[in-house]
């Protein structure tokens, strides 16, 4: 029984290390980064951008459409990490390049 509970406890820790889809939580060294962490729906909100610019940069989009989202991208994250410990402020941000990474890939037809 102490052996299952040893096995068990180190594949949780092995299993725990928090991962936000744009960066791994264990080095979250700014104040906007550990509250995303410490965080489910930023978490959520943070996977969900993530996702959807990585899907449109890996779609195959004109290269003047993938440069202008890797731009917007860039601008978010500077927003993002302005926005420190201040959840409200890091909803928006995300809502914001959300709706923004949205209507390129509607555009793009994805």
């Amino acid at each position: 029984m102490k052996v299952r509970l040893s096995v068990f406890v180190l594949a949780c820790l092995a299993a725990g290390e928090a991962q936000a889809a744009s960066f791994n939580c264990a080095h979250a060294f700014l104040p906007a980064e550990q509250t995303i962490c410490g965080n489910a729906n930023l978490n959520r909100l943070d996977e969900q951008t993530a996702g959807m610019y990585f899907l449109i940069v890996g779609s195959g989009a004109p290269e003047a459409t993938i440069t202008q989202v890797k731009a917007s991208q860039s601008k978010f994250i500077v927003q993002r990490n302005a926005c420190e410990t201040n959840v409200d402020c890091l909803v928006d941000a995300y809502t914001s390049q959300m709706m923004y990474l949205k209507n390129e890939k509607s555009n793009l037809g994805l």
